[in-house]
C-alpha cells in the first residue's frame, strides 16, 4: 500500500508524446497513444460489428416474422378463397345437378310424349287398316253371296231348260255331300242310302280310337223353293237312326233366314259350310263320348251348340274361315302365277347363255381357221 502510495504522490514523469494517458492525464508516448487509438477503433469497429450483427439479425428476425405474418395471412385468405371457390363450386354442381336432372325430365316426358304420340298414331292406323279390312270383307262376303245368289238362280234356269226332276237335280248334290264328306272324314264310317230306300240321303259314323262314338244323318236338297217337309222328313229319320245330329244341306232357307238356320232339331246350312259345322259337332259327339256323358246331358249340350252355331258370332268365324280359305286360294294362285314367271325368265337366260356360248365358239374356230358358217346361218341350216 505504501508503494502505491508514495509512487502515486510522486510526480509524474514525462511521456514522450504529446498524448497524455486517459487515467492518469500523464503525458504518453506516440507509439502507447496509437495502439491505444489503434485498441480503441478495434473496439468501437468490434462494438460497431456487433452492433450491425445485433441489427441486421434483429431485421432478419422482424423481416421473418413479418413473412410469416405474411404468409399467415396469404394461407387465411387463401383458405378462405378456397372455401368461398368450393362453395361456389358446390353451388354450381348443386345447380348443374339441377338442370341436368331437368333435363332429364324434360327429355323423359318429351320421349312419353312421342311414344304417346306414336302409339296413337298406329292405333289409329291399326284401327284405319282394320275397318279398311272389315269394310273389304264386308265387300267380299256381299259378293260371294251375289255368286251363290246367281249360281242358284243359273242352276235353276238349267234345271228348267233341261226339264231335270228335282230327284235328279238332288242326287247330284248328294253326289257332292258325299264325297266332300269322305275327302275331310277319312277315318269315318260315311255311306250313301240307296236309292228308294227309305231314311236320309248320307249316314256318318263318327269313329275315334276304333270305336263307334256317335252317328250324323244328312240330306241334301237342290230344289227352287223351300218347303218345311224337308225338316220334318230328316228329323224323322233322325229319330230312326238313333243319330246325334241331322244336317239339312239346302240352297234355300225359310223366309228371312240364311247361311245357317236351326228348325225342329234340325240345322239347315247352306252347302259350302256343311264341313265346318260337322267338324263342331263331330268334336262334341268325340268329348261327349269320351266323358260318357248322359243322353240328357248330351241332349242339353246338343241344344247348346245348335244355339252357338246359329248365333252371329258362329257366322262371323265361319265367315272369315271362308275369307281366309280364299285368301289362301288367291295366295296358291299368285304362286303359281309368280312361278311361272320366273321359269319364263330363267328360260330366257338359258337361251341367252346358249346363245352366247355357240358365238364364243364361232369366233375361238374362225381365229383357228376351222370356222364353217356363222351361229345365225348354221342355226338357219339346222
Amino acid at each position: 500500500m505504501a508503494i502505491f502510495s508514495s509512487a502515486s504522490r510522486q510526480a509524474p514523469q514525462p511521456h514522450a508524446h504529446e498524448g497524455r494517458c486517459p487515467l492518469c492525464e500523464q503525458p504518453i508516448g506516440q507509439d502507447v497513444a496509437r495502439r491505444i487509438e489503434a485498441r480503441k477503433r478495434e473496439q468501437y469497429q468490434a462494438a460497431l460489428d456487433q452492433a450491425r450483427a445485433e441489427a441486421d439479425a434483429a431485421a432478419e428476425q422482424r423481416v421473418l416474422a413479418a413473412r410469416n405474418e405474411a404468409k399467415a395471412a396469404t394461407e387465411t385468405a387463401m383458405l378462405g378463397r378456397l372455401a368461398e371457390i368450393q362453395a361456389r363450386l358446390a353451388e354450381s354442381e348443386q345447380a348443374r345437378t339441377a338442370v341436368q336432372e331437368q333435363m332429364a325430365a324434360l327429355k323423359a316426358a318429351q320421349e312419353a310424349a312421342v311414344e304417346k304420340r306414336v302409339a296413337e298414331i298406329q292405333e289409329g292406323l291399326l284401327r284405319q287398316k282394320e275397318d279398311l279390312q272389315r269394310e273389304k270383307e264386308a265387300q267380299v262376303l256381299a259378293e260371294k253371296a251375289k255368286v251363290l245368289k246367281l249360281q242358284s238362280e243359273l242352276q235353276d234356269m238349267q234345271r228348267k231348260l233341261e226339264g231335270k226332276t228335282a230327284n235328279e237335280l238332288g242326287e247330284g248334290s248328294e253326289v257332292d255331300l258325299f264325297e266332300q264328306l269322305k275327302s275331310v272324314f277319312e277315318g269315318d264310317r260315311i255311306w250313301r242310302v240307296g236309292k228308294g230306300v227309305n231314311g236320309a240321303d248320307v249316314i256318318h259314323e263318327v269313329i275315334h280310337n276304333g270305336k263307334v262314338c256317335g252317328k250324323i244323318v244328312y240330306d241334301a236338297k237342290n230344289r227352287n223353293a223351300w218347303q218345311n217337309e224337308f225338316v220334318t222328313k230328316l228329323r224323322a229319320d233322325k229319330i230312326a237312326q238313333g243319330a246325334d245330329h241331322a244336317i239339312l244341306s239346302s240352297n234355300k232357307f225359310p223366309k228371312d233366314k240364311a247361311q245357317v238356320h236351326y228348325q225342329d232339331g234340325v240345322i239347315v246350312a247352306q252347302p259350302a259350310r256343311v264341313a265346318a259345322i260337322v267338324q263342331l259337332l263331330r268334336d262334341q259327339v268325340v268329348r261327349m263320348h269320351e266323358l260318357r256323358i248322359s243322353k240328357e246331358g248330351r241332349e242339353q249340350k246338343s241344344v247348346e251348340i245348335y244355339a252357338f252355331i246359329t248365333s252371329e258370332h258362329c257366322k262371323q268365324l265361319l265367315d272369315q274361315m271362308e275369307t281366309q280359305t280364299g285368301r289362301m286360294l288367291e295366295l296358291d294362285t299368285k304362286e303359281q302365277e309368280a312361278h311361272r314367271r320366273l321359269w319364263d325368265a330363267r328360260k330366257k337366260l338359258i337361251n341367252s347363255v346358249q346363245k352366247a356360248r355357240s358365238d364364243l365358239v364361232f369366233e375361238i374356230d374362225r381365229i383357228i381357221g376351222t370356222a364353217g358358217n356363222g351361229p345365225e346361218e348354221e342355226e338357219g341350216a339346222a
